[in-house]
């Protein structure tokens, strides 16, 4: 006849693995949450950067179209650059426009920082550059 046994020898080996677990997913959460959201930020920096790179090369071309215009001047052009910017919010922080126009081509570089998704951290550098022929008169 069958008789089960009330106890086997394994429930204290279990017991003893259980007590020496204990706090384990404590010490777990300390460790991977920091790093999923260090990867969050990350990924949010990352889009800010590419959208203040956009919104520096839109800066730099309408700067370079007013400027190359034939009776334009890079005073025109660095103001149209400026004002794109601050049409555009304050995406790119600290922004410079230069523009140099000689004879035959313009140069237009907008340089500055993008904005941070956490306050305090340093702001990654940009700058695009954009360069083409000046709108000139030629007799034929």
């Amino acid at each position: 006849m069958y008789q089960p046994t009330a106890h086997n020898d394994t429930s204290g080996a279990r017991s003893r693995r259980l007590d020496r677990e204990r706090g384990s997913a404590s010490l777990e959460n300390i460790i991977i949450w920091p790093v999923v959201l260090l990867f969050i930020f990350g990924f949010f920096q990352a889009a800010m950067w590419f959208h203040a790179r956009d919104v520096a090369h839109a800066a730099a071309t309408a700067a370079f179209y007013e400027a190359r215009l034939y009776n334009g001047s890079a005073a025109d052009g660095t103001a149209q650059g400026y004002e794109s910017l601050g049409n555009s919010g304050t995406v790119v922080a600290n922004p410079n426009v230069l523009v140099t126009r000689s004879a035959t081509t313009v140069v237009v570089t907008v340089t500055g920082n993008t904005a941070m998704v956490a306050r305090g951290w340093p702001g990654s550098a940009l700058s695009e550059t954009v360069s083409g022929p000046v709108e000139r008169y030629i007799a034929p």
